[in-house]
């Protein structure tokens, strides 16, 4: 017998943690101390939204005038200067970092011009928009996914002549392998994707340094460490401005001429507002495994003792007369360990398979993250054979190259029984033995009645030594917040615009119904992108 013990590595992505255990159950002192800590924690996030700061303009020390005031200089808000600096607008954008945060470098573009001449196919515009709409749960706002559908092309093709190839920095657009007949696959990426990190880091960071430069170089001021704390509306409701902190702690009063884009991202950092709009599960989670700045480099550094994440923007809009959206938000999660596009068995701490393994880990999250056990990982076990496991999502990476990263970088363990097995990842062996021999079973027999995995994918837990690799996934963003039309004008309760009021990406809601979809690779940036694009359009007009 030989087993093999590797030692764990700990990748970029990975966010230590465990969550609380459960509540305790029965009519005991225990019991009701803890309803009435429940009962003072739900009171707590009722008040998510709290007082806008009680500071006028006539207080701030420093006023600045743009046609054109932009909060947040990422994905969405340097598209916000880039359409209203082409619409000859007088553009100021505030960043509170002194760098703009950076997420994933791919987005997803339809039937541009570029991609069309770099080889992907032309895309069917409206099954995507429906396919999508039906991942969404029916759920989003159909306006805003179509405007994004029938326009992200021509913005592609306007900012790659623009921006991205004097900046060096054009999209690599991959040409993917993608079955004709995809029947039952829950995976289901289409040749939409384009990349922004030549240097395969999965960062946007060269994107959006490209943006910033020629936001500047066009007239444009970006004022960083500068965040905003309140918005300023004139007797009838038109937002006329903000005022916000620089980096000495002063007052500033940025007067806007035409408007106000909102472009502040999650509330994933605000305790109070995940108890607010989640389920308890999926604010556990968020609490315990956020990972807001996961792409944060020494080049693109967090400077701020604030989180960047807390909502201020979405409860700025709100003091403003706006709606949050009332459904259980959809969240993005980063992928940290494990093999991310191989449907090998996953089992949970307790040694039990919970879901079917060909679904993309990308809107898949809840299923791991509503497990009672409180963690973010499960364990993958395969086989030691020649099994060519298909991928799921098909980026073009063998698997071959892959096991070179999970054994250099990533926790697995190895052995020549289950039981063995069992013992080095900490799980009952009795239910591990129990789940793989039912496994096994359904692969033999080429049905998981079980789960509904595709035949394809079905391999036994049969050829020793058994590998088992530790799968995490970190939660990054939510993905909702205030009502918008397919302008970006942020509405009131009654769905009428708030004059001078625009809003863009993740604090944007009725985006993505109830959760994340995989069939367009780096949607919600490309919603961000599009969204932020026609907000600083309108609001320049």
């Amino acid at each position: 017998m030989s087993m093999d013990r590797r030692s764990f590595l700990k990748g970029t992505l990975a966010v230590g943690g465990v969550a609380a255990a459960g509540a305790l159950v029965g009519c005991s002192p225990a019991k009701q101390s803890e309803s009435a800590a429940q009962a003072a924690a739900d009171s707590e996030a009722a008040d998510w939204l709290g007082s806008a700061p009680d500071v006028t303009v006539e207080e701030c020390e420093e006023s600045k005038q743009a046609d054109v005031v932009i909060v947040g200089s990422a994905l969405a808000g340097v598209l916000a200067a880039y359409a209203a600096l082409k619409e000859g607008a007088s553009v100021i954008v505030l960043e509170r970092n002194g760098y703009p945060h950076i997420s994933g470098s791919g987005i997803g573009f339809l039937n541009s011009r570029y991609q069309l001449e770099n080889g992907q196919p032309e895309q069917n515009v409206y099954k995507i928009i429906a396919d999508v709409f039906n991942q969404f749960q029916l759920r989003a706002d159909i306006s805003l996914l179509s405007l994004w559908g029938f326009h992200s092309g021509e913005i592609l093709d306007a900012i790659e002549e623009d921006v991205l190839q004097p900046a060096g920095c054009p999209g690599n657009v991959p040409v993917q392998d993608i079955p004709a007949d995809r029947a039952g696959q829950l995976a289901i990426s289409e040749n939409c994707h384009v990349d922004f990190d030549p240097e395969g880091n999965d960062s946007l960071e060269k994107f959006i340094f490209a943006f910033h430069d020629w936001i500047k170089e066009n007239g444009g001021q970006i004022d960083v460490e500068t965040c905003a704390r309140k918005l300023v509306q004139a007797e009838d409701g038109t937002v006329t401005g903000l005022i916000a902190t620089n980096a000495e702690g002063k007052y500033v009063y940025y007067e806007a001429a035409k408007g106000v884009v909102m472009c502040t991202g999650s509330y994933g950092g605000d305790e109070r507002m995940l108890d607010a709009f989640c389920p308890d599960w999926l604010a556990k989670y968020a609490k315990t495994y956020n990972s807001y700045n996961a792409r944060a480099s020494e080049t693109c550094p967090v400077t701020t003792t604030e989180k960047m994440d807390d909502g201020t923007g979405h409860k700025m809009m709100c003091w403003a007369g706006a709606v949050m959206e009332q459904i259980d938000p959809p969240v993005n999660s980063w992928f940290g360990t494990g093999y991310y596009w191989w449907p090998f068995l996953h089992v949970d701490v307790r040694g039990r398979r919970f879901m079917n393994e060909s679904g993309s880990w990308l809107c898949t999250t809840h299923t791991l993250a509503e497990l009672p056990d409180g963690v973010n990982y499960c364990w993958q076990i395969k086989p030691t054979n020649d099994f060519d496991m298909p991928m799921t999502v098909p980026t073009g990476i063998p698997l071959s190259a892959w096991e070179e990263v999970v054994e250099s970088s990533h926790e697995y363990y190895e052995a020549d029984t289950i039981k063995e097995l069992a013992d080095l990842i900490e799980v009952d062996k009795d239910t591990l033995v129990e789940t793989i021999e039912r496994y096994n079973e359904l692969c033999v027999a080429g049905c998981d009645e079980d789960y509904g995995k595709l035949p394809k994918y079905l391999d036994p837990i049969d050829d020793p030594p058994y590998r088992a690799v530790k799968a995490t996934i970190n939660f990054y963003a939510t993905a909702n917040g205030v009502k918008c039309n397919n302008k970006l004008q942020v509405l009131d309760s009654n769905w009428d615009p708030i004059p001078g009021l625009y809003a863009a990406g993740n604090c944007v809601g009725w985006r993505m119904g109830s959760g994340y979809q995989d069939i367009v690779p780096g949607l919600c940036n490309a919603l961000s992108l599009a969204h932020g694009y026609f907000a600083g359009k309108n609001c320049a007009a």
